[in-house]
């Protein structure tokens, strides 16, 4: 058996002057040397052998089909069944586990290996006679078909084949893990939803409340005052329209009994030449109720409206 030396690292007590430390420090270790997987040398080097032979095929038969289509774009157009075989090899790859889910690309791989032998015949034929093209036609068709069935011998040898418990065993972990993933794609969409439904909701209200000329919103605190409400009268009656007539009272009735405006007591702070914290400390003193970030918010927003219309 063959071995290797590895150089590692660890930590050790180091003491100078009565003061101790743990510092690194390195060691070697004799570690046995794995042989090499032969199995593995031996299925890397057949799956090159196999992908070279099928990019000869994909070139014969593009070509092929490219010259029974007229050349130009029916090359491109060859290369269609091409990329159609390879991208049905790769999922029957990804299913090696699941033998149901492995049987349609493996179908669907022979069928247009098929098509695309036939169609490499028929340009044979076409391009030198029956009498004398029909061989060198079948030749060029077994190209493709000698691909697929090196490819279908590799896939047969890494196929995962699992018993009937076990694959029933491993079909219920993949449903349990693909119903998470539609609980949260549910749930995802669920959330964008009500995020739109709120948004709409928001701009209707301020909709709403630029018709009134006022400059709070539902639920933030901010209220009207019976001074506002007489004072705008005429656009309340035009929100009145908008909406249910009681539900607009009911709105304004408890807007009224819930106290002072605070846009309307923070444009009187500031006026009166108190700072921001000043202003908001003024504004809590009188409304406790009021949640300080929808105060200091709307303390911010009437120092913005008051410099705007300073420099105007």
């Amino acid at each position: 058996m063959k071995f290797l030396t590895e150089t590692r690292t660890r930590l050790v007590d180091r003491t100078i002057d009565g003061t101790t430390h743990q510092v690194s420090e390195p060691y070697t270790v004799r570690m046995p040397k794995l042989p090499k997987d032969r199995d593995a040398m031996a299925l890397v080097g057949v799956s090159g052998l196999v992908l070279a032979l099928t990019l000869v095929a994909i070139v014969w038969s593009t070509y092929s089909i490219g010259q029974l289509l007229g050349g130009g774009v029916g090359y491109a157009a060859g290369m269609v069944f091409d990329v159609a075989w390879l991208s049905v090899l790769l999922l029957e790859w990804l299913a090696r586990f699941d033998p149901a889910k492995r049987a349609f690309p493996r179908k669907v791989g022979w069928a247009l290996a098929v098509v695309a032998a036939g169609a490499i015949f028929l340009e044979g034929v076409k391009a030198n006679g029956w009498d004398a093209g029909w061989p060198m036609a079948v030749v060029g068709a077994a190209v493709s078909i000698v691909a697929k069935v090196l490819w279908w011998a590799v896939f047969k040898h890494i196929d995962k084949d699992l018993s009937p418990a076990d694959s029933q065993w491993v079909a219920a972990e993949m449903s349990k893990a693909n119903a998470k993933l539609a609980i949260a794609g549910v749930r995802r969409q669920a959330a964008k939803a009500e995020v739109a439904a709120r948004l709409e909701l928001l701009a209707a209200e301020r909709y709403l409340n630029e018709l009134a000329g006022l400059d709070h919103f539902p639920g933030t605190g901010n209220v009207i005052t019976a001074e506002q409400v007489r004072e705008h009268g005429e656009a309340l009656d035009v929100i009145q329209t908008l909406e249910p007539p009681l539900n607009r009272a009911n709105t304004v009735r408890e807007q009224v009994e819930q106290g002072p405006n605070i846009s309307h007591l923070a444009r009187v702070e500031l006026k009166g030449g108190a700072s921001r914290e000043e202003a908001v400390e003024a504004i809590l003193a009188r409304v406790p109720d009021a949640k300080q970030a929808s105060v200091e918010a709307t303390v911010r927003r009437e120092r913005n409206k008051l410099d705007r219309a300073a420099y105007r």
